[in-house]
């Protein structure tokens, strides 16, 4: 079996994987009308129950992928807002299995086993929708759930009152994993799911059954019974390192990596934090928020940064004596417009009238297109407002080259100096290289 199945994602989601060589094939079940001739085989299959809520009954593709299960395929679905007959016509009837909507804020209690786990450490805070899938509580401690022979199921996480809200049953060589829905963070989790869970399951192998009673564990000598207890002793340490590991990702993450992340991601003050943040850490003399500074103040405050280069005098002082760079902050799902940029030399001559200091430039640091995955994001700014700029002897940017340009310096490919030098001395539209 090669490539993985996707079923009511974006043509984006599997441009994305074919580009990271896993071939994947698109279907949505609401165009199905009958089960395709040519359905693929797959090592995985990724299914999102996501606003479909239409009285229509969906194509019974039940049959064909439990056989793929039973051969080795990993089902994955993400179950947001619909009805139980839509997860049925993916995985097949389970009279066990039944909706009951659960608090998207309700604390989870989380199964140790790896890599399992994992998900829901790294993404548990953004669950969009979640139901409790079984009618009985299983406590603090149950997280095995007595089924048909051919079949196991596991709780992988529970509700605070102990209803499971994601499942693993396992059938024949495959399984199907039921899911809270992460909403648009699905795809993340499907890339996250494919790139970090599913390895790490062939990393570990199931503990086969003794297909003798004579291998049970009553009949070993001591000398065999040992190497077990030092082979289960070496998998617990491996997991509990990659647990530490993932924990570190995971305070990393939640601090200083997010905040880079708002320079690609948010708007308004969280942005304007962002950007402030992100100079903090290049080292400027001073970041100064103008409206922090001038909140005693009945005035316009107009541009949201100053960049004073010294931090050894009173900031009175640098205003009307050091070099200051005036920073406005915007976003958008758009191109720049001229007004953005257009403020930038109204509020430098302004500000040169106000401090009597002429030794000013302004600069627009603009999350544009901010709907876009970073990379694939164009120039914001029209040539017009690019050539204004270099008249005027300002800057425009990207906050994605803010971003590439700090993890660069983190990756030891620039200095933060070096960063800051070009920030001082170009003008026009800053796109950073190294």
């Amino acid at each position: 079996m090669d490539g993985i199945i996707l079923l009511n994602f974006e043509e984006k989601d599997r441009n994305y994987f074919e580009a990271e060589k896993i071939r994947s094939y698109l279907f949505q079940t609401s165009e199905l009308k009958e089960m395709p001739a040519s359905w693929p085989e797959a090592e995985a299959l990724f299914f999102q129950m996501e606003g479909q809520t239409e009285e229509v009954l969906p194509v019974d593709l039940s049959p064909r992928i439990q056989d793929m299960v039973k051969v080795g395929t990993k089902v994955v679905c993400f179950i947001g807002p619909g009805r139980l007959y839509q997860l049925s016509s993916i995985i097949g009837t389970y009279p066990e299995i039944h909706f009951q909507d659960a608090q998207r804020g309700d604390t989870l209690q989380i199964t140790e086993e790896l890599p399992y786990s994992l998900l829901f450490d790294r993404f548990h805070d953004q669950i969009s929708h979640m139901y409790k899938l079984l009618p009985t509580s299983f406590g603090r401690e149950r997280w095995e759930i007595p089924s048909a022979l051919e079949e196991s199921w596991k709780i992988v996480a529970k509700s605070s009152d102990g209803y499971p809200v994601s499942l693993i049953i396992k059938k024949g060589k495959g399984f199907i994993w039921l899911l809270p829905s992460f909403g648009e963070n699905n795809f993340q989790v499907t890339d996250f799911i494919l790139k970090d869970v599913f390895p790490m399951l062939d990393l570990k192998p199931e503990k086969p059954e003794p297909s003798d009673w004579i291998e049970k564990e009553e009949y070993l000598f001591p000398e065999i019974k040992k190497l077990y207890l030092q082979k289960e002793e070496e998998r617990r340490r491996y997991e509990e390192k990659l647990k530490e590991i993932d924990e570190q990702i995971k305070q990393i993450k939640s601090t200083d990596q997010e905040m880079f992340y708002r320079l690609l991601k948010a708007d308004g003050r969280d942005l304007k934090e962002a950007v402030i943040y992100a100079f903090k850490y290049l080292g400027w003399g001073k970041v100064i928020d103008v409206d922090e500074y001038w909140k005693n103040v009945i005035r316009d405050k107009e541009e949201d940064i100053w960049l004073i280069e010294s931090a050894d005098q009173p900031t009175e002082v640098s205003l009307r004596k050091d070099f200051l760079m005036l920073v406005i902050v915007r976003s958008s799902k758009n191109w720049a417009t001229d007004d953005d940029c257009m403020l930038l030399q109204r509020y430098k001559g302004r500000r040169m009238q106000e401090f009597d200091n002429t030794r000013m430039k302004a600069m627009l640091v603009g999350n544009y297109f901010n709907q876009q995955e970073a990379k694939l994001r164009n120039n914001p700014y029209s040539q017009f407002q690019v050539s204004e700029a270099e008249k005027d002897k300002n800057l425009l940017l990207a906050t994605y080259d803010l971003f590439r340009a700090i993890k660069a310096e983190k990756e030891g490919l620039i200095t933060k100096e070096e960063i800051i030098k070009q920030l001082k001395e170009k003008s026009g539209l800053w796109q950073f290289t190294f």
